[in-house]
């Protein structure tokens, strides 16, 4: 009999995962930025967290070194990045860890900072300048008032599209793409899907170290309901001090910002 209810049991948890399996692939595939990773998705790619289910799609997946759900933190937000930005601890800077990291944030995590929806682009959930109970990188900006006599030199700021289909959303908040011969890309329609591109922004940069944060800051896609979990893809994620109102650096420099060069 036990044997008999261990197996009805091993049964139901089974068909339960194939429908959140199901529920998933279908979310994936109404999301703009995402549906093209629809049919790759297995049950190792959903990630319990507390309230929500993460989508976790490794680098092995899309078969891109820079892609992946973590591709734009680990070329970014790594202390070896020389791109002006904060920095994640070096500890913390693996797939393993950086899902750790989501997932306790996730279990804790109040309501969010803010709730954003588009009609094309989909919905976000935002944390913004959450303490941390330790340090979890370096913050990069300074406000100018507080270096009143600094003088900042213009960077050229480029860093490549991990998602082709976000590209009508960078252009949207203002942003130069240019593709790899560093031409300027007209209108998003003009984007070849097989192509590269790149962000580009100016940003003002100043001499000085970057500073120790426990400020985390967080950005989920909101796909949907998945039973009574929200499902839910990363967006962005970055250490240091936040202002909801900056979608880019360009947008940190238009509100008084500095970005730091750190010490090599």
């Amino acid at each position: 009999m036990k044997l008999i209810l261990e197996n009805w049991k091993r049964f139901l948890n089974e068909e339960v995962e194939e429908q959140e399996l199901a529920k998933a692939k279908e979310l994936v595939k109404r999301n703009f930025h995402l549906k093209g990773y629809a049919d790759a998705i297995t049950d190792e790619n959903l990630i319990e967290a507390g309230n929500y289910i993460l989508l976790y799609t490794p680098p092995k997946m899309l078969n891109d070194e820079d892609r992946g759900t973590f591709g734009h933190i680990k070329h970014s937000h790594t202390r070896q990045s020389d791109l002006p930005g904060s920095k994640f601890n070096d500890n913390i800077m693996t797939d393993e860890e950086l899902i750790k990291l989501v997932v306790e944030f996730l279990k804790k995590a109040g309501e969010p900072s803010e709730r954003e929806s588009h009609p094309k682009f989909g919905a976000k959930l935002k944390w913004f300048n959450k303490e941390q109970k330790n340090d979890v990188g370096l913050d990069s900006i300074v406000h100018k008032d507080e270096v009143p006599n600094a003088n900042p030199t213009t960077f050229d700021f480029k860093e490549k599209v991990g998602n082709i289909r976000a590209i009508p959303a960078i252009m949207a908040q203002g942003l130069t793409v240019l593709d790899a011969q560093g031409n300027k890309l007209a209108k998003p329609e003009d984007a070849d899907p097989t192509g590269q591109y790149f962000t580009q922004q100016d940003i003002p940069v100043i001499d000085g170290p970057l500073r120790p944060t426990k400020k985390l800051n967080v950005i989920l896609g909101d796909l949907g309901k998945i039973g009574s979990k929200t499902f839910v893809s990363v967006v962005s994620l970055y250490p240091g001090h936040a202002e909801p109102e900056a979608r880019n650096k360009k947008d940190f420099a238009k509100l008084g910002y500095y970005f730091l060069k750190g010490e090599k």
